[in-house]
């Protein structure tokens, strides 16, 4: 019955593919406005909270119009930022900008104040297109930033600032003499800077082409596979490469619908309205889904009686009867009921969430990834027969292991039309990792195995080396914490005092002073874990570990002592 999947690849042959692979998202835009003109690509909610559409047709108009409105404006060639929240403005405004006005930088809006001036002139800002919300800040720093001379509001218009529907009709009343519309697109030229994340380090602007960017989503187009018609509902930050680039191009791309979740406060209440049958998400999200599940199912007194259903529609499914949506109803109606896949990226995923979600008829696709590498280098599409990898490499790309030991765990290194030239304006972090051969070294941790499939392990800049010089990636036992202690809202591994300390967040302060209890399962978590990896010292914060927009944790931030309020395990 899974097998039944297909990847947008082979269900666009005859269509939006018969021309041969995209070769830039211009050509995206062009080509399902010929084809498909009349299908849904955004779904968003209007100021009344009613749900309206944006065509194929709808979407090529406003890009040709914005285009042609800022070259009006001398934008041409320009550095523009996108700082705003979740609309389909900001897609829209990042396929015009990348597909020839200039080069498109996506910025999270919640940056600091002087993060987002140290990003804006690291990436030679010239404009930035911006939400109201975020005027102020990003007028604060405009002296500090020596190039940005255009500020542009996407949603609310401000005197003495250019506005999004004021370029858009500029455009419109140049349409019979238009030059965005005849552009002939240099492919291999800059398109994107993407900034990356900054856990273990500062941020580094990731240059990316449009030959880069169309590459990737073919690999996505080539790899995911979901049931035509599928529709799908846009969480992560749009500032994010598996968010703008791998879920949201791609879906444009293959002519389907993607509604747009305005804020992640909104989520639960979005995702019932739009009832998605997919969406993409980072691991702390699939984890907090997995758990709320199971959290429901105990308090209503029904846990016992799901995991029999599970047992039962497990073996229905060895004869491909699927009844998972009919039997767990209860289960999906949170998520509007029709969700039955997700796809996850970002960061390791705890397998033991993969199968737990797979079991109950949420099909998981489980991909890796990097903003360097476009950034999808692997999904694993079919984690019902087997959930620990990552899958195999997209078609096209190369990947190998190096310095690998006796168990085959190296670094894992990606070459491909999707990898990324180097970082902008940063020729020693380039040379760091960008090889002469053409392969990026990812920094993960990784082995190969003989079909080829990858099996992450961790970061290897997050790798703890002992004082006996044994090594430990922490996402590992992490992976297990999570596992065993479900009442851990975040889970951090680090070493502190040469104590292999684990730092546990905890909600709940009558659970977290029960300290005697907390002692009790860190020991059971020692005991499955080989004893070099046992855990020592245990912390216990009042507050929640800094993260970044796509919910990491920021290693760079984690303690160097232990405090005399943690907890001592041995």
């Amino acid at each position: 019955m899974r097998s039944n999947f297909k990847s947008d690849r082979e269900n666009l042959a005859g269509t939006l593919l018969k021309e041969g692979d995209y070769k830039s998202i211009r050509q995206v835009v062009e080509r399902t406005d010929r084809y498909v003109p009349d299908n849904k690509i955004f779904g968003e909610l209007d100021k009344a909270g009613n749900i309206f559409y944006h065509t194929a047709h709808d979407v090529y108009e406003e890009v040709m119009n914005l285009g042609d409105g800022m070259f009006a404006e001398g934008l041409k060639g320009a550095h523009i930022a996108i700082v705003a929240e979740n609309s389909s403005r900001y897609v829209i405004a990042d396929m015009t900008i990348s597909s020839g006005v200039g080069v498109v930088i996506p910025i999270d809006k919640d940056a600091p104040k002087e993060l987002l001036k140290t990003l804006l002139g690291k990436c030679d800002a010239d404009a930035v297109l911006c939400s109201s919300s975020v005027l102020s800040r990003v007028q604060s720093v405009v002296d500090g930033c020596p190039k940005l001379r255009t500020l542009i509001t996407i949603d609310k218009k401000v005197e003495g600032l250019l506005f999004y529907d004021e370029l858009v009709d500029k455009g419109k009343q140049m349409k019979e003499c238009s030059i965005f519309r005849h552009l002939q697109l240099d492919l291999d030229a800059p398109a994107k800077i993407l900034f990356t994340s900054g856990t273990t380090g500062a941020n580094k602007g990731v240059v990316l082409t449009n030959a880069n960017l169309a590459a990737n989503f073919m690999n996505c187009l080539g790899s995911i596979r979901a049931e035509v018609g599928n529709t799908s509902m846009s969480v992560l930050p749009m500032h994010h490469a598996t968010e703008i680039n791998t879920h949201i191009m791609a879906r444009v791309a293959g002519g389907n619908l993607t509604y747009i979740n305005d804020s992640m406060r909104n989520m639960m209440k979005n995702i019932k309205l739009f009832q998605p049958t997919c969406i993409t998400i980072v691991p702390m999200i699939a984890n907090a889904f997995y758990k709320a599940i199971w959290t429901n199912a105990e308090q209503a007194g029904k846990a016992d009686k799901l995991r029999k259903g599970i047992k039962i529609s497990n073996l229905l499914r060895k004869f491909g009867i699927d009844r998972t949506h009919e039997m767990f109803s209860e289960v999906f109606a949170p998520f509007g009921g029709k969700l039955n896949m997700i796809v996850c990226g970002g960061s390791m995923l705890n397998p033991v969430v993969v199968k737990g979600l797979n079991d109950l008829g949420i099909r998981v696709e489980n991909g890796y990834g990097i903003t360097e590498c476009g950034p999808l280098i692997s999904i694993n599409a079919d984690t019902m027969k087997e959930h620990l990898s990552v899958g195999k490499p997209c078609d096209g790309l190369e990947v190998r292991i190096d310095n690998a030991d006796e168990n085959g765990l190296g670094e894992l290194c990606v070459r491909g039309k999707s990898v990324a030239k180097g970082y902008y304006k940063d020729d020693e972090a380039t040379a760091q990792v960008f090889g002469a051969d053409g392969f990026f070294n990812t920094g993960d941790s990784a082995r190969i195995d003989a079909e080829g499939r990858i099996f992450l392990v961790g970061r290897k800049k997050n790798t703890i080396v002992l004082e006996n010089g044994k090594n430990v990636n922490p996402e590992e036992i992490e992976n297990v914490i999570e596992t065993n202690l479900d009442y851990v809202k975040d889970i951090v591994v680090y070493q502190a005092e040469n104590k292999l300390c684990a730092g546990l967040f905890i909600e709940d302060e009558v659970r977290r002073s029960d300290r005697a209890s907390i002692l009790a399962d860190i020991k059971k978590v020692n005991a499955l874990l080989p004893s070099y990896k046992a855990i020592d010292f245990v912390e216990l914060p009042e507050k929640e570990y800094e993260k970044t927009s796509t919910k990491k944790i920021k290693r760079t931030t984690l303690p160097e002592t232990c405090s005399e309020g943690g907890i001592k395990v041995y």
